[in-house]
């Protein structure tokens, strides 16, 4: 009897793109994933129990909406940012619903790797990345890319500045098609890497 030869399925999280961030002034390459399986929150519990993420602001609420059937949107998108050495540096959840606009619902960096620890990151630019990538996601989609409930802290606030979003309200900003291609060349000028989205 003759076997046929199958290739071995794979549970893995999907890789979505390839970037870079600085370390050290040095770009250094990282992986953006999409969690689209229940398995793949194991990704986010990795990030729970990392002494870089101490301290974090929105892991628990990601990590809740992402396992709990009847709060997750199918619409919404988590995403992952890995170094090489498969570290978390950066989780952000995208909402694609709405035909005009793609929601930022949440984006958060390491607390030890983030603006917020300006004086002793060893990397920079990995929320920047992040978002830079979401735009280009979103500018393929041709809609416009919209931020809810900004924490209303200076170096949040001048993040979203830095990126170039517009401020809506107090808590709110946004950004259009027409302002993505400032933002990606941005951060290709700062990281020395384009961002590859994988098809």
């Amino acid at each position: 009897m003759k076997i046929q030869k199958t290739n071995n399925l794979s549970f893995q999280k999907r890789l979505a793109a390839k970037s870079a961030v600085l370390q050290n002034g040095t770009p250094k390459k990282v992986y953006i994933y999409e969690l689209d399986k229940p398995d793949d929150s194991i990704c986010l519990y990795k990030a729970y129990y990392d002494k870089n993420w101490q301290d974090n602001n929105y892991l628990n609420d990601i990590i809740y909406d992402f396992e709990d059937s009847y709060v997750r949107n199918i619409n919404d998108k988590y995403f992952v940012m890995e170094d090489e050495d498969k570290k978390v540096l950066c989780i952000s959840v995208l909402s694609t619903s709405n035909k005009r606009q793609n929601t930022l619902d949440y984006i958060e960096t390491a607390p030890r790797l983030s603006c917020y620890n300006e004086d002793s990151r060893p990397m920079k630019y990995i929320g920047e990345t992040m978002v830079a990538f979401l735009a280009k996601l979103t500018q393929q989609q041709e809609k416009n890319l919209y931020v809810c409930s900004i924490r209303q802290k200076a170096p949040t606030i001048n993040f979203y500045r830095h990126c170039g979003f517009k401020e809506i309200n107090r808590s709110n900003a946004y950004m259009t098609n027409s302002g993505f291609c400032d933002l990606i060349n941005l951060n290709e000028t700062n990281t020395g890497s384009k961002i590859e989205i994988i098809a």
